[in-house]
């Protein structure tokens, strides 16, 4: 039986027609006493835009163009999926997956233990994204502030190789090491900012309380203020009585500074002056380099190709310099140039150490196991460096508090000396 449209062109061979059933015209030809094929004419069948036709081996198949769905939760603000629900979706995919599991079920068991709605919604999202014949990278992809674009990478290489667990199990060290790694910078800067928030307390309390007092002690005495009280009595009067103003200057001050570094030229001149800082270049330079290696590692490992790991590798790494720096070395690699000649052109941010490992590495056929070390040994002078930070910061701030205490009590104690020798006389 043929199924024609208007055109007379062949649609299927295998529909079922009630003959009965039939409308328009018709014709049967008849080779033999048995009808052996119908022909219908009919309007030409229009298109729908929702969904897109497929044939594959006879059958026609209809497969809806899947959009990001619209979440319950859709403020931005709570929209946040942390590092650590990241790592553990990461970990139990890699242990479900190797134990035999599939992905959906896998994603399904996963989903009932999440406690962050946001992220229970949108693994929901990526069950229905895979049971309607979608690969999980292309899902993720609706999702860039959830899943970089190093994750997303990786798991199409996984999907591809068919290397899927081992894929979630490299990804769930990576991100467990950069928990580590924030955990230990939190930890370092916790101490010298406890100090550095108690003084600022402490000296707003001085200002806006207890010099106020004294100064009105001070001026009925006939005592001449320093100039530290003057400032003060001055900054008392503006916050007072320009309160609004001071307020609406603050707020404007911080929008131009985040509206000029979000430009492109200021955070990389911005990016280049921490580098070149004495103490906060070093641990930033160690810092890149342990991401760049440890990504890097990560990605080939995964099957990634050089050129494309270098890419996803920059977004990585954190520094702006690193970063366009890095994507002008892929464009070298794309070339043909080898990865220790593109960082050899590049000493300021890639250390001889480092040039000479990357080449061994090439030349033996090893650039994963030796990127492994060189990540392993800039992960470990960045945690000595944080462990004794305190030690080395404690000094300066006591310093700090000095100078601070010192300055308060000289410009209090002189005119309290006056005053009682005015009372005495």
């Amino acid at each position: 039986m043929e199924y024609l449209d208007n055109n007379s062109k062949k649609i299927d061979n295998d529909v079922n027609l009630d003959v009965n059933k039939l409308k328009g015209d018709g014709e049967l030809t008849k080779a033999k006493p048995v009808m052996t094929s119908f022909k219908l004419y009919t309007a030409k069948k229009k298109k729908k835009k929702a969904t897109k036709l497929k044939v594959n081996k006879g059958e026609e198949k209809v497969i809806k163009k899947l959009k990001k769905p619209k979440h319950k939760y859709n403020v931005e603000l709570f929209n946040i999926v942390s590092l650590t629900d990241k790592m553990l979706f990461m970990g139990n995919m890699s242990t479900m997956l190797r134990a035999g599991l599939s992905l959906t079920p896998a994603l399904k068991t996963i989903k009932k233990e999440i406690k962050n709605k946001y992220f229970k919604e949108v693994l929901e999202y990526l069950v229905y994204h895979i049971e309607n014949g979608q690969p999980l990278s292309s899902g993720m992809k609706n999702y860039p502030k959830v899943f970089s674009s190093m994750i997303i990478a990786t798991i199409e290489v996984g999907e591809n190789t068919g290397m899927l667990s081992d894929t979630f199990g490299h990804l769930a060290d990576i991100m467990k090491r950069q928990k580590k790694l924030r955990s230990k910078v939190i930890g370092a800067m916790m101490y010298p900012m406890i100090v550095i928030l108690a003084l600022l307390v402490v000296s707003g309390f001085l200002a806006m309380v207890i010099f106020p007092q004294l100064i009105d002690l001070f001026e009925s005495g006939g005592v001449k203020l320093p100039f530290v009280l003057v400032a003060v009595q001055t900054f008392n009067f503006v916050v007072r009585n320009y309160w609004h103003l001071c307020l609406g200057g603050l707020v404007g001050l911080i929008i131009l500074i985040k509206v000029i570094f979000s430009k492109e030229g200021p955070k990389l001149f911005l990016s280049r002056v921490i580098l070149k800082t004495p103490f906060l270049g070093k641990i930033n330079q160690e810092l890149a380099l342990t991401r760049f290696a440890g990504n890097l590692n990560a990605l080939l490992a995964a099957g990634l190709g050089i050129v494309q790991s270098m890419e996803i590798v920059a977004k990585t790494v954190g520094n702006l310099h690193y970063k366009k720096e890095i994507l002008l070395m892929s464009k070298e690699l794309e070339k043909g140039q080898s990865l220790q000649l593109a960082m050899s052109k590049r000493p300021d941010l890639f250390p001889s150490l480092t040039i000479q490992l990357v080449q061994v590495g090439e030349t033996t056929g090893q650039l994963e196991e030796i990127l492994a070390k060189i990540a392993e040994f800039y992960g470990d002078r960045v945690d000595n460096v944080l462990n004794n930070l305190s030690t080395i910061l404690e000094p300066v701030l006591l310093v700090i508090v000095g100078i601070a205490v010192g300055f308060i009590a000289v410009s209090v104690i002189g005119p309290m000396y006056e005053l009682t020798n005015s009372f005495a006389e």
